[in-house]
């Protein structure tokens, strides 16, 4: 049980000290009960909170009916309390509350003995009973500021302002009376009451309808945005690769990356872009002799030089450290810079050179003097074709030009 503790000192008792030592601590409806200690000059007073209590706080969390219906049960307080010898405080931090909303007051004084000495009068107790309802009610003011002088200009809520200008104690209770049976009324027919453990149900119940909603709208923008789109791919290249379309299956996958393909797929492509590469028939034939037993990088090599992928193909036949898929590469990049349009001529120059040189030392290095000689005749030729295409791509330009 929570205890509150006031001290007063001795020579503020006044007349016969032992009878008001009884009073503090007999039993009153609307006080709480006390206990009184007397330590040298300083009388200790200590009021015991019941359980279930709470003080004005809380009641800012409450429904306005519920605050009408704990506004009301103070406005009796005066009449009740007009001709008993008992005095008291009265403002928001003197009061606390039942679990009934019946008010309490915390300490007691008793008239002409132990402060405070005189009742509130009827004014006393109005003013600061509007101030009080009008601090509740209307969260943009506060009950100091009011009392301090704000009350009589306060301008805000409409009810608080009817409040305001009420003359009496029962005429504020009366239109608190009438508000607090509106609210309910209206209360009753727009809501209704629902335990504590079915609204938390209900809150874990939605919780976890929204969690499964969301996952369930993730699954099917993934089917509709990947999977489908991605199985439709499949079925095409699988398609085109039975009717020897090795265009169509090249195209397909395009955009896709190498390393999502299946090894299955990877052989598909890879066999479609052989087929399609200018190659020798002789060449055609022993890389046709690739499964999808093969090795996976090896496969992936061709998929990216389907892909266009050059500079990728390039490092892969570096890492399985083959030179006749590196060379090849090469020559494909070599083909890339030639037709890249956004190259100045002295930038493609530079780079086709390098490549160039490195393709040389592959050739010197791994290429045996048949091989060799070979080699040179197709490179021969290419560099014939290339020159004839820019020849023919100059020709064209200077034609558009007259």
């Amino acid at each position: 049980m929570k205890k509150l503790k006031i001290e007063l000192l001795i020579e503020d008792v006044k007349g016969n000290r032992e009878v008001a030592y009884t009073l503090l601590e007999a039993d009153h409806p609307l006080f709480l009960t006390a206990d009184v200690h007397i330590k040298e000059e300083v009388l200790l007073v200590e009021t015991h909170l019941e359980e279930g209590m709470y003080d004005w706080g809380r009641l800012g969390e409450l429904t306005v009916e519920e605050q009408l219906r704990h506004l009301l049960n103070i406005g009796r307080l005066y009449e009740e309390l007009a001709f008993s010898k008992y005095t008291y405080s009265f403002d928001p931090e003197s009061i606390v509350f039942t679990m009934n909303a019946s008010p309490r007051f915390i300490h007691k004084g008793i008239k002409g003995q132990v402060p405070p000495y005189d009742l509130l009068t009827a004014d006393e107790f109005l003013q600061r009973y509007k101030a009080m309802i009008l601090s509740l009610l209307d969260d943009k003011t506060d009950y100091s500021s009011l009392m301090d002088g704000k009350l009589p200009f306060y301008k805000g809520n409409l009810f608080c302002e009817t409040i305001l200008e009420a003359e009496s104690i029962p005429d504020v209770v009366s239109l608190l009376q009438e508000k607090y049976t509106e609210e309910k009324d209206f209360n009753e027919q727009h809501y209704s009451r629902t335990p504590n453990s079915l609204l938390t149900k209900l809150k874990f119940s939605a919780l976890v309808s929204s969690i499964v909603a969301l996952c369930s709208l993730v699954g099917i923008a993934y089917l509709l945005f990947f999977a489908l789109p991605r199985q439709e791919m499949i079925s095409t290249i699988r398609l085109a690769f039975i009717q020897e379309d090795y265009s169509q299956v090249i195209s397909s996958v395009k955009n896709i990356d190498s390393k999502s393909l299946s090894q299955d797929d990877k052989y598909i492509v890879a066999y479609s872009v052989v087929m399609t590469e200018h190659l020798t028939d002789e060449q055609k034939a022993e890389l046709s002799k690739i499964s999808s037993q093969s090795n996976e990088d090896y496969l992936r090599y061709w998929v990216l030089i389907g892909q266009a992928k050059i500079d990728e193909a390039i490092d892969i036949a570096s890492f399985l450290d083959d030179p006749q898929l590196l060379m090849y590469g090469m020559t494909k990049k070599i083909d890339e810079i030639q037709r890249d349009p956004e190259m100045t001529s002295e930038e493609r120059t530079e780079k086709i050179n390098g490549y160039k040189s490195k393709l040389e030392e592959l050739k010197k290095q791994y290429l045996t003097p048949s091989d060799t000689s070979e080699k040179e005749e197709t490179t021969k030729i290419e560099d014939a074709s290339s020159a004839a295409t820019s020849s023919s791509a100059t020709t064209s330009s200077s034609s558009s030009k007259q």
